[in-house]
């Protein structure tokens, strides 16, 4: 009998004591982890398809609260009072108000702006207080009765009304800041008065502003007055009633403003007249008073005789200015002046100068100038060179005369103007004040002229009632109810419930931080899915462990599901399946022993020698699903129990033996760190299991996984679908990524249709149970028991048999 101290050694490295060996095919998955790492940090994106699926997914409480606001919708339909809506109709057409101008008369209405002012004027008119109340007194809508006081109001504090905080009391103290504040609060709640018809009275027109609605319509001039009440012949009525008033009431308004302005007018046109009459003798009584000859329009003597004298004086420097450009003209260029050539002398004797030389010039060939006939022909030509300088001088002095009597007019004119100036400026100094009076009188004569021809137009016009308001339609009782409206109020509850749902939907899936579906394992951690286990019940009245659905019915979904993980994990590496592979979760309930189990009957069923191992020592579940006693088990192995025997055990299920936790151990961590765990893994080997799967502890809260993973290296992480927490699952990647383990994969448990797509979920396990006979339950073979599921016939008492018994 060999026991656990007779176990073979195997070598370690040197290390200190209680450290973990890190193997390097953990180092070698750090590209997994860097992957992990680039997809945590992507950005966030609108996915479309997950939107959907989060709505089927909470489908129910989108119809619930469909369901409800539709019921709420139909309650409040049937509650509310059936009223009828009378409409008459209005055209209000543009009346362009006129004021008063002082030369004519000037219109307000100018534009499309002042035409909708206008427009909405007549409307807010039609909403008005006073219409109001005259169109419930001509129906008599308001019937007072008896004042008894206003229901459920206070009943009044004669010793403390109207008090104020800082009013003194003989009798009593000043209020506490707590009584002042409730006072002041009832005051914000209660009413002014008490008097029961006010207040009835104003009940009454509010409720009518209620049920009274004026609408425009659109790109016209026309308005609708809607009337709701639950009776529908007076609410006909009363939309009549109000479009008859409001007509009414613009007439008398238009005939009292007629009579006002009438009176204003006659008024200041008295005022007026005084005024220009007192201006007017004041403005002559000055004008004698200071000798000021006043020609109207013209302005004074003085004025006019200096305007003259300046139009003379400036007629005199245009004429001296002209003479005195002739003049430098002919001083500078006698011979090219106008006057000049314009003379007829200077022309002959010019065209005699010019034979002449042409003659001299021809001779001067035969003859010399010296020559009687030559020196004479030079003097003839001196001689009517002279001539035509003395008629050039003869122009310039006739010029420079011209200019010389220009210069003097200019001059005498210029002393004239001077002399005239000053008494302009003597005029002007007397006449300020009369100016003054002057443009006083001008205004006061304009405002009685303008005041005068308004009196005679309001006169004419007293009489005549225009009005710009007309009832186009006038309203009917109405057959149907207009409010309320069963279909609308459905729909909006419709609508409004379905929102409501898809956004508590959306509302609740954004709160729920765990994995929700098979597309975020690969997204959000990086890892490859090997497996998608379905949803499955367990049958009533059943205690067998779900896990063992993959053996007693191996057709179903669940087998299937775990099948098609098995194929994942032999193809996971290039020498096929991990020969030991362990399974975890972040914490418990997550379907890691389910995982295991079933992975080890999976394993089991290929004819090969498979072992698991319960290495949850802490909470261990295996012996409960195969039914089994946990006396003995890997506890007792760890710890050096010498007395421990037959810790593998067979079970009723072929090929596959177990080893179960054993009891729970003062410190299990300090149990996986030790050597005996590699022993073990080399022991097994060498008993001819081909597949050891260990159920390990959760990774969170304790050590134990990660010690375990740490020197078993390839690890199967379970994640429970809409469970188990993203940020859980994060913490414990982190924690094997620090100790350099990176799991091959992620196995989703408890997946339903919401969790993966529908055709690859109907397509693949839609035929297990649903369409598929469940397959006869397998009978144990004789020797062994139908419970528990070990088996019966113990064959070696060693640490395991050679051979494991079949059921």
């Amino acid at each position: 009998m060999s026991s656990p101290d007779q176990l073979p050694s195997v070598p370690q490295q040197p290390q200190p004591q209680g450290a973990l060996a890190l193997r390097p095919s953990g180092a070698l998955q750090t590209q997994l982890l860097a992957q992990q790492q680039e997809t945590e940090t992507a950005d966030d994106e609108i996915d479309l398809k997950a939107i959907l699926r989060t709505l089927l997914k909470h489908k129910w409480t989108i119809v619930g609260a469909t369901a409800l606001c539709t019921l709420v919708a139909v309650v409040y339909t049937l509650r509310v009072t059936p009223l009828y809506e009378s409409t008459a109709l209005l055209q209000i057409d543009r009346a362009a108000q006129k004021v008063v101008g002082f030369s004519n008369e000037v219109e307000v209405d100018q534009g499309a702006t002042a035409d909708q002012l206008q427009l909405r004027t007549q409307i807010e008119l039609l909403k008005s207080r006073s219409l109001t109340e005259r169109v419930i007194d001509e129906m008599g809508l308001y019937k007072p009765t008896s004042a008894t006081g206003l229901p459920g109001a206070p009943a009044a504090d004669s010793s403390g009304a109207g008090r104020l905080p800082g009013e003194a009391d003989a009798e009593a103290e000043e209020p506490d800041f707590v009584a002042v504040l409730a006072h002041n609060f009832m005051t914000l709640f209660k009413a002014s008065s008490d008097d029961e018809r006010l207040l009835g009275r104003a009940d009454t027109i509010e409720e009518f502003e209620k049920s009274v609605t004026v609408e425009p319509i659109r790109n016209s001039r026309l308005v609708e007055i809607k009337v709701l009440n639950a009776d529908p012949e007076l609410a006909a009525r009363i939309a009549n009633t109000m479009a008859k008033a409001f007509i009414a009431s613009n007439i008398e308004r238009k005939v009292d403003s007629s009579v006002y302005a009438r009176q204003f007018l006659e008024d200041q046109i008295k005022q007026t007249k005084a005024k220009l009459e007192e201006s007017e003798r004041q403005i002559n009584d000055y004008a004698k008073k200071n000798e000021i000859l006043n020609l109207g329009d013209k302005g004074s003597a003085a004025t006019q005789t200096f305007v003259d004298f300046s139009a003379a004086l400036g007629k005199a420097q245009q004429d001296r200015i002209k003479a005195e450009t002739q003049y430098n003209e002919v001083r500078l260029n006698p011979a090219s002046s106008v006057r000049a050539l314009d003379n007829l002398a200077i022309q002959a004797y010019k065209e005699q100068k010019a034979k002449l030389e042409a003659e001299y010039a021809k001779n001067l060939a035969t003859y010399k100038p010296d020559f009687p006939t030559m020196v004479q022909a030079k003097a003839q030509i001196a001689e009517l060179g002279a001539r035509i300088k003395a008629e050039e001088d003869t122009i310039l002095a006739s010029i420079k005369g011209q200019f010389e009597a220009a210069k003097q007019q200019e001059e005498a004119l210029r002393a004239k103007v001077a002399s005239t100036r000053s008494e302009v400026i003597s005029v002007q100094d007397r006449s300020v004040d009369m100016n003054l009076l002057q443009r006083e009188l001008e205004t006061n004569r304009q405002v009685y002229d303008s005041l005068l021809q308004r009196l005679k137009e309001v006169s004419v016009t007293a009489g005549i009632t225009t009005n710009n308001v007309s009832i186009v339609d006038e309203a009917s009782a109405s057959l149907f109810p207009a409010k309320p409206k069963p279909l609308i109020n459905l729909a909006l509850g419709l609508v409004l419930g379905a929102f409501l749902g898809m956004l508590a939907a959306l509302l609740r899936e954004q709160m729920d931080d765990s994995i929700k579906h098979a597309d975020e394992i690969e997204g959000t951690l990086g890892l490859p899915l090997l497996g998608l286990i379905p949803m499955t019940k367990q049958e009533k009245g059943s205690e067998e462990s779900i896990a063992l659905l993959a053996h007693r019915d191996p057709r179903s979904g669940f087998a299937e599901a775990y099948r098609s993980m098995r194929t994942a994990l032999q193809f996971s590496t290039a020498d096929g399946a991990p020969k030991r592979f362990m399974v975890t979760s972040c914490g418990k309930s997550e379907g890691k022993t389910t995982t295991a189990i079933a992975l080890a009957i999976n394993f089991a069923q290929l004819g090969q020698r498979v072992l698991l191992i319960d290495a949850d020592m802490r909470k261990s579940a295996v012996h409960k699903a195969l039914r089994m006693p946990n006396e003995r088990g890997l506890s007792n192995l760890l710890s050096g129990d010498r007395g421990s025997e037959m810790l593998i055990q067979p079970t009723a299920i072929p090929n596959l033996s177990v080893l179960l936790a054993g009891p729970t151990p003062p410190d299990p961590v300090e149990l996986l760190m030790g050597p005996k765990l590699a022993m073990l893994m080399e022991k097994a080997q060498e008993l001819g299991f081909a597949q050891v799967v260990i159920d390990g502890p959760p990774l969170l809260g304790i050590a134990d996984a990660v010690v375990l993973g740490n020197q078993i290296q390839h690890v199967v992480f379970a994640v429970k679908a809409s469970s188990t927490k993203k940020d859980s699952i994060k913490d414990a990647m982190r924690r094997l990524r620090n100790a350099g383990i990176a799991p091959m994969g992620v196995v989703l448990t408890h997946a339903r249709n919401e969790h993966s797509s529908d055709y690859a979920y109907e397509s693949y396990y839609g035929y297990g149970d649903a369409h598929t006979p469940r397959a006869a339950k397998p009978q144990p073979a004789p020797g062994t028991q139908p419970a528990p599921l070990a088996a019966s016939t113990r064959t070696e008492p060693t640490l395991g048999p050679t051979a494991t018994a079949e059921a």
